[in-house]
């Protein structure tokens, strides 16, 4: 058996089959390069949510100690 036929063999049996898996793999990783800047971005957009519901309660609180009825006057 000469070393190019080896190689093949080898090839064929042990790096084709890891490849595939490791392929499979990849499509189920928490880590791929996207899956992470949309974990961002998500979060910021949770975020700015959250600071603009703040705003709005603090808005309406600064309106109910005006005394006034409408919060735009305040």
């Amino acid at each position: 058996m000469s070393i190019k036929q080896l190689i093949r063999s080898m090839e064929r049996r042990y790096f084709r089959p890891a490849g595939r898996g490791l392929r499979r793999l990849a499509g189920r990783l928490p880590f791929r390069p996207g899956a992470r800047l949309a974990r961002l971005e998500r979060r910021v957009e949770e975020l700015e949510s959250l600071v603009r519901e703040l705003t709005g309660l603090h808005y309406l609180r600064l309106a109910d100690r005006s005394g006034d009825d409408e919060p735009a006057a305040a």
